[in-house]
């Protein structure tokens, strides 16, 4: 396990790393967790050390950014990647991660710009980032569980997704079904880079695959205490 780990949720960092870990042999990828709590108190975002983190072009789109919270998240997502990047490449120094820029495109999805051959994916839930770089189309989403508006189901949710919770509404597994059909939906249109553009309600994420033309997307979730992770992977 690398970057910015620890504290008392330590358990459930392990626990994500695991899952993360297993599929990641299983899929070909390499990822990262950050604790974004360890990384707002180490004082980093208003330290010289930022330099190591981020790149000139990462540094002057930090400096547009005003929330507090979205800084944090800006500069937890970028070495995420490096360091799912660093692993991937086999390189055993962070000395070069000035010279490596993680930037966000057109289409909102994060791209390392000197090896765009390369899939990045991030994703934030408080106090976790990660970061997931690959060969392949690939999306991660990780969300807090919880009762999710009735209004949510109803507009971004299939017919089929919203008899299955229909069917255990009042049972402990209905939140964790909806953010899991939640997540898989978000990881799917990060896959495809389309973000809220894509049509959610008719993404039926209720089987562990679909075809899509000539590529085959595998869909895998867990369920980590109260957060609920998925991954979206091209096969």
């Amino acid at each position: 396990m690398t970057g910015l780990l620890g504290g008392k949720d330590k358990k459930t960092e392990e626990l994500i790393n695991e899952w993360l870990m297993q599929n990641s042999k299983v899929y070909g990828f390499n990822f990262d967790i950050i604790n974004m709590s360890i990384l707002e108190k180490s004082g980093i975002l208003a330290s010289n050390n930022i330099y190591k983190i981020l790149s000139d072009a990462e540094i002057a789109y930090l400096k547009k950014i005003k929330i507090h919270k979205n800084r944090l998240q800006w500069v937890a997502g970028r070495y995420a990647v490096k360091n799912a990047f660093r692993k991937y490449m086999k390189l055993k120094a962070k000395s070069d991660f000035g010279m490596i820029d993680v930037l966000k495109g057109a289409d909102s999805a994060p791209y390392i710009s000197q090896y765009q051959s390369y899939t990045a994916s991030i994703t934030h839930s408080y106090p976790y980032c990660i970061g997931v770089v690959a060969e392949k189309k690939i999306g991660v989403d990780i969300e807090n569980i919880f009762m999710p508006d009735k209004s949510l189901i109803k507009y971004f949710y299939t017919e089929n997704e919203r008899q299955i919770l229909k069917n255990c509404i009042d049972q402990d597994e209905y939140s964790w079904k909806a953010m899991t059909y939640w997540t898989r939906k978000e990881s799917v249109s990060k896959l495809y880079k389309l973000g809220m553009n894509m049509d959610f309600s008719v993404l039926d994420t209720t089987s562990d695959s679909f075809k899509d033309k000539d590529m085959v997307i595998e869909l895998k979730s867990f369920r980590c205490k109260d957060f609920c992770i998925s991954i979206a992977v091209e096969i």
